[in-house]
């Protein structure tokens, strides 16, 4: 039995990112670059106008009278306009915002407000405390050419899709997403949609998996339910061409019909771990059948999912060229008393918020705990961490927090309930 450090050690060496492709622009949110992205134009091209008003020399309104001053309004420049004239001292250009400046020396723009325009030949300027280049937005402010604009290696946002269109992009190349097989195994599983036969359930693992492969930014394939005997597995085991990493569901714990880690086995399967020190999620197997990296998940719901969280996720957001490959962590302070078994990580379902008046993150279980109560994992919007050395924690202990991943309106990647 081997610790979770050394497991996500093992796992995570041999990997790398998959090889880029070239993405529309409109699919690339979520998406990784496989490489920087270099600006190709200067954004602004060229110094333009923040505001609606009256390109100016700074000599000419840096002490204006009480009463203002008139000066000829030479030309107008709007939006998507362009002039090739000199201002001169004691000229004015009336202009746009977005608008490029005219050539000139020293030039800043006169909010409109700040003028009477009562006259289009002429406009009257009245004092105002300025600065030279005033609502002038510089080019290149935004982004240089020849500059980094994006960098690889962070999931796409939206913002990020608008400044890639402001350089002219159609498309960007973005690491491939890795196909993940999600194969359900026992003779107990039934699809949902389907009459549930006496002791029987359904397969909720697979579609809770499903969803946590896409947040990680693979694509879930799923390859039915092998059944507990060798040749119903060796058949779904052998769809290895399909995927890039595949996922099982049960059968690996030592029950007599536990038998995914000798089917793999006999499938040329490479099996780096079984046991890990860690609850739930004791019972992992990892290792590779052919080149496809396997992950052999417990059947019951709860250690699936923290089983994914804690070593397949951080490998396919390596696979999908990502630098943050693990939960975000908080140090949180526990609510309650706790208590723990050595000698094992135990993962707690928690909910952790700010508690405003101690100013620190406050952290309580969901509830009961069993690793078949899928419904305290939905509660829960954290993972509290108790290191295998602690037993009985008192209220007020700090602990490290693992923050869930949830997706949705006003959410980020990785939010609080």
């Amino acid at each position: 039995m081997i610790t979770l450090e050394e497991a996500q050690k093992r796992v995570l060496a041999p990997l790398a990112a998959l090889p880029g492709e070239e993405v529309p622009l409109e699919e690339c949110l979520g998406r990784v670059l496989a490489e920087p992205l270099v600006a190709v134009r200067s954004q602004p091209p060229k110094d333009n106008s923040a505001m609606d008003g009256y390109a100016l020399s700074y000599g000419d309104v840096e002490n204006l009278p009480a009463a203002g001053k008139l000066f000829p309004v030479i030309e107008t420049i709007p939006a998507g306009g362009w002039s090739d004239r000199s201002l001169q001292r004691g000229e004015a250009v009336r202009i746009m915002t977005g608008a490029p400046l005219p050539p000139g020396e020293d030039l800043l723009v006169v909010i409109r407000e700040r003028t009477d325009e009562s006259d289009p030949l002429q406009v009257r300027v009245f004092p105002s405390k300025t600065e030279p280049g005033e609502n002038i937005r510089r080019c290149g402010e935004d982004v240089e050419e020849g500059h980094v604009c994006l960098p690889s290696g962070r999931p796409l946002q939206p913002a990020h899709l608008g400044l890639a269109a402001s350089q002219g992009f159609t498309t960007l190349r973005c690491v491939r997403r890795p196909v993940v097989g999600i194969l359900s195994t026992g003779d107990e599983v039934q699809l949902p949609g389907s009459d549930l036969a006496p002791g029987h359930i359904y397969c909720g693992n697979s579609y809770a998996l499903g969803g946590l492969v896409r947040e990680a930014g693979g694509i879930p394939r799923f390859l039915g339910i092998a059944r507990d005997n060798v040749e119903s597995l060796t058949e779904h085991l052998s769809k290895l061409a399909e995927v890039d990493v595949l996922l099982t569901i049960g059968g690996v714990s030592l029950g007599d019909y536990d038998l995914v880690k000798d089917v793999a086995d006999q499938l040329g399967g490479d099996q780096s771990f079984w046991k890990v020190a860690m609850r739930p999620g004791k019972p992992n197997a990892y290792g590779r059948i052919g080149d496809t990296p396997w992950w052999g998940l417990p059947g019951n719901p709860v250690s699936s999912f923290i089983s994914f969280l804690q070593y397949v996720r951080p490998a396919l957001r390596k696979l999908v060229g990502c630098e943050q490959l693990f939960l975000p962590t908080i140090e949180g302070v526990l609510e309650h008393e706790l208590r723990s078994r050595p000698g094992f990580l135990f993962l707690y379902r928690g909910v952790v918020r700010w508690d405003e008046s101690e100013r620190h993150w406050s952290v309580r279980t969901t509830g009961p705990q069993g690793s078949g109560i899928m419904s305290s994992l939905s509660a829960a919007n954290c993972l509290i961490s108790v290191p295998e050395s602690e037993t009985d924690l008192v209220a007020g202990t700090r602990l490290k927090i693992q923050l869930l991943p949830m997706l949705g309106p006003g959410q980020g990647e990785v939010g609080l309930r």
